[in-house]
């Protein structure tokens, strides 16, 4: 401070010239850049340069001068554009950066010339290129002399944080080693603060790898350490970082009370300091305590606004770190689509910057959290380009995730080889892959099945892969007992021979002897007459048909699968299906569930509907991952088709080179009429009719919510039941079928006199 004050007294003087005072104002703006006052130290700078994003007034300087001004400008273009996330800030300070070596080249100010190399590799290791910053620094160190210690411990404790941050602990252990007498024999407490919390930060991740409980111990010798060299140096914000970095720590040896107390400290400590980017690393290391406590819910939603933080700014290490964590908060609660689409995004950002270690890390999350939800093919692809990503690691602990994902790649691979070939029954949801899995069990047996969900969830699809799983040397044979009559049915399903129907003139074989050693699928079995139930209930318990003209039953071996969109059970109470074959099909009872209630299937059928139609128009529209995404939001029934169409109608319409988004999808979604597509959201769109329909809809779901009861229905709706039934009389006539209105009331025993 007393420092601080000699220099702005000496700033005042009327007496120095003008690249004195200017070189002066330099060595303020950088002893309060040290102590972390970065908005201090730009106003310090007043007169010659204002702003982030702005060129210095140099006017009158002498080469010398300028490169100071220029070098304090780019380096607090990079501190005040990472703390305030302002998005290209890195380059704007490496272009200011590049003029000042310039003008120190040409002044053979070797030690000038370092020194801005040391802030152009910070630049690049706010973006996350390491490998620039690890190159940029050690050519700097050439250049340094015995005479600038500082100047050298500073960049070899960044060297050791850029040999960190990818992983290679061992490296950045022998560069603090360095550092160390460098920095013992400095006045700075600033870089005494450094090289400690430095130091603690590489022994407590040496800590976990190398399995040294010691160096756990010493980590929290060195943070206490850094603290307090911080605290002499009035360096808050430094002290804030210690305090994320302690928390860090403290939870992940699961003393989490006080980890949380030290990343409130340090939250605080940012926001007064209105840095936005440090709040949000703090917030990341909040959101892996509470994933590690399974505060789940709580860590996504802290983790969301600082992905959202991090977005803003260019410094895409920190935001891939904190997409990662996102999309395992995404995973854990169960958001299947959104965590694979979140880690997928925090692949790309690491890998943009050539920061394969984190790239490979979000590779490995995806393996880990979503593994079960992943085809043979897609975790295969997944692996091989984490373990690419991280063939050069040196951390042991990713390694070992690494050769611990190869081995539930493995297993997966070997045991969906075995079990599951769904090429076509496309999912992603858990609850698609639980029915899928308990459709492979039952594959096994012998016994009949029975499908049931409403049309178009694919029920057959299903059949079809329980044939293929039961390992059967017949095949399969549909009947689809809906569109035959029921004489049909019983030719179609059981044959007949010549002569023995009315102008039969050749034999028949009939489904059933045809799938002989296989499957047959009846489609539609609620439609069997009571003829044709017990024919196919004796075909069950004993595997015989009689044919008409046989003399005696023939004996056939055949698995039965039967499926229905209705509910066999309200058929049997009212006595329109035997119970007994009701409870010999329902032996495997699997349910389908509507596509409605298993948005997760969503993107990843949208996505093969598109490439087919893509394929099929030979035309070139690209459908924004968000679009897809949004897709899970559409209204649809309950079936692919509706999706399919939807998707078809899109690439028909849509215009070469089209690009569909998320917004367009919202549009469709909110709209009630089947007019509308991606391409053109608003097409027929009338106000009047979609209120209509989006009435009708509410006043459906009302009415079977309350039995068909009008009073029951207008007391959810929250109307009166006069108001529901003029609605129904006018403008919802066709809903007037499901409402215990057309039942005759009773006369009151009552009677006016």
């Amino acid at each position: 401070m007393d420092l601080e004050i000699n220099l702005l007294r000496q700033i005042d003087n009327p007496k120095i010239d003008q690249n004195e005072r200017a070189r002066l104002r330099c060595r303020l703006a950088k002893e309060l850049e040290e102590a972390g006052n970065y908005e201090a130290a730009r106003s310090a700078m007043d007169g010659l340069w204002r702003r982030a994003g702005e060129f210095p007034a140099l006017e009158g300087l002498d080469e010398q001068t300028k490169a100071l001004v220029l070098l304090r400008a780019g380096t607090l273009t990079g501190w005040i554009g990472s703390a305030r996330q302002i998005a290209g800030a890195q380059e704007t300070a490496k272009d200011l950066l590049t003029e000042s070596r310039v003008r120190f080249e040409a002044l053979n100010n070797l030690s000038g010339v370092a020194e801005v190399e040391i802030e152009v590799a910070w630049c690049y290791w706010r973006e996350g290129a390491y490998d620039e910053a690890r190159v940029t620094l050690c050519e700097a160190l050439t250049k340094l002399s015995g005479e600038d210690n500082d100047l050298r411990a500073v960049a070899l404790i960044r060297r050791a944080i850029v040999e960190r941050m990818s992983k290679r602990l061992r490296d950045a252990f022998s560069c603090l080693t360095e550092a160390a007498p460098l920095v013992e024999v400095s006045s700075s407490h600033s870089l005494k603060g450094r090289l400690h919390v430095e130091l603690a930060v590489v022994l407590r991740n040496l800590s976990v790898v190398e399995k040294r409980e010691d160096y756990a111990d010493r980590a929290l010798v060195e943070y206490s350490a850094a603290s307090f060299h911080f605290e002499q140096a009035g360096h808050t914000r430094y002290c804030a970082l210690t305090e994320n970095n302690l928390g860090y720590m403290l939870f992940t040896l699961g003393r989490f009370p006080e980890a949380h107390e030290h990343l409130d400290r340090a939250c605080r400590i940012f926001a007064s300091l209105k840095d936005n980017g440090s709040v949000a690393q703090v917030d990341d290391t909040r959101a892996r305590a509470l994933l590690a406590q399974g505060k789940n819910s709580e860590a996504e939603r802290i983790i969301r606004s600082a992905v959202r933080i991090q977005e803003k700014g260019g410094e895409q290490a920190f935001l891939a770190e904190a997409l990662t964590t996102h999309g395992t908060a995404l995973a854990r609660l169960g958001q299947v689509g959104q965590a694979r689409a979140t880690l997928q995004k925090a692949i790309e950002t690491a890998s943009l910057v050539g920061d394969n270690e984190k790239a490979g890390l979000a590779a490995i999350t995806i393996i880990e959290e979503l593994g079960e939800q992943l085809s043979g093919t897609e975790i295969t692809a997944i692996y091989e380009r984490a373990a690419n990503l991280l063939a050069n690691s040196q951390h042991l602990e990713t390694l070992s995730r690494l050769l611990a994902c190869s081995r539930q790649v493995l297993s997966t691979t070997r045991l969906r080889k075995a079990e599951f070939n769904t090429a076509n029954f496309l999912y992603s949801s858990p609850q698609t892959g639980a029915i899928l899995r308990d459709a492979r069990r039952i594959a096994e047996s012998v016994g009949a099945v029975l499908i049931t969900g409403e049309t178009g969830t694919g029920k057959e699809v299903l059949a079809r892969l329980i044939h293929e799983w039961s390992g059967r040397s017949g095949k399969l044979v549909a009947i689809n007992c809906g569109t035959l009559t029921s004489t049909l049915i019983e030719s179609q399903l059981f044959g007949h021979r010549k002569g023995s129907f009315t102008d039969a003139v050749s034999d028949h074989p009939g489904a059933v002897r045809e799938a002989a050693g296989g499957t047959l699928f009846l489609d539609e079995v609620a439609e069997l007459s009571s003829g044709n139930q017990s024919k196919l209930l004796r075909l069950i318990e004993y595997g015989e048909i009689h044919t008409v003209g046989a003399p005696v039953p023939e004996h056939v071996d055949v698995r039965i699968v039967a499926a229905t969109n209705r509910d066999l059970k309200a058929a049997v109470d009212k006595g329109r299906f035997r119970e007994d074959l009701y409870y010999r099909l329902s032996a495997f009872h699997l349910h389908l569930p509507p596509l409605r209630e298993r948005t997760e299937d969503i993107p990843v059928l949208a996505s093969h509907f598109i490439k087919q139609a893509l394929d099929a128009t030979q035309k070139h529209v690209t459908f924004m991952p968000e679009a897809i995404e949004a897709m899970k939001r559409l209204p649809l029934k309950g079936n692919a088709r509706e999706l399919r169409s939807l998707i078809e109608r899109t690439i028909l319409i849509a215009a070469a080179d089209s690009l569909i988004t998320a917004e367009a999808v919202e549009i469709v979604a909110l709209r009630q009429t089947q007019t509308s597509n991606f391409a053109n959201p608003w097409m027929g769109c009338s106000l009047q009719e979609e209120v209509k329909r989006f009435e009708g809809e509410l006043i459906r779901r009302a009415l079977e919510a309350a039995q068909g009861s009008v009073v029951g229905a207008a007391r959810l709706l929250g109307i009166s039941h006069q108001t529901l039934s003029f609605m129904l009389k006018g403008r919802h006539k066709a809903l007037q079928p499901t409402t215990n209105l057309a039942g005759k009331r009773k006369r009151s025993i009552i009677r006016s006199s």
